[in-house]
């Protein structure tokens, strides 16, 4: 907090901030300008020690970078990157925390977004280029006793996640 204002403290940049109801399982909070959607969701999940939940989401983005579902000749595959360079308003956001094979933190996430000349798109975010311009509001759903495990499916090629109850030992 910077300046006074009336008697109240204003902050000149809001900052990442996240508060934890541990009796709930529920984590509510933001991340602030300049953060990385995945990357600070992965902050937040650390402090947390949370390795399992579901993630939904809104605020806005001043870079997007996703993939979109390619379909052709009864193939399905995910397109090459596409990037916004321009603001974006994350109108619903939606993902899982788990694992990966290696038990690094990991989390799948979509998103459905509206820029500037209101088009609207969305799809498969890519982690380290969708930088918050102003805040993501966030709350992530906290799993006990559930641990999603993504992992590389052979017959479409790429990971999906699994998931495994605790008490069995994976």
């Amino acid at each position: 907090m910077d300046n006074q204002a009336g008697g109240v403290m204003v902050m000149s940049r809001r900052q990442t901030q996240s508060v934890y109801d541990s009796k709930r399982g529920i984590i509510m909070g933001c991340l602030g300008p300049g953060e990385d959607l995945i990357q600070g969701l992965k902050k937040v999940c650390e402090k947390h020690q949370v390795t399992a939940g579901s993630i939904s989401c809104i605020g806005s983005l001043s870079t997007v970078s996703i993939v979109q579902l390619d379909y052709d000749n009864q193939h399905m595959a995910y397109s090459k990157p596409i990037f916004w360079d321009t603001p974006v308003e994350l109108l619903s956001g939606n993902g899982l925390v788990g694992l990966d094979e290696q038990g690094q933190l990991d989390i799948h996430f979509h998103g459905v977004f509206i820029d500037h000349r209101k088009t609207i798109s969305g799809g498969h975010f890519l982690e380290g280029k969708n930088i918050v311009a102003i805040t993501l509001e966030f709350t992530i759903i906290v799993s006990e006793g559930i641990q999603p495990i993504r992992e590389l499916y052979k017959p479409l090629g790429f990971p999906l996640f699994n998931f495994y109850d605790e008490s069995e030992g994976n």
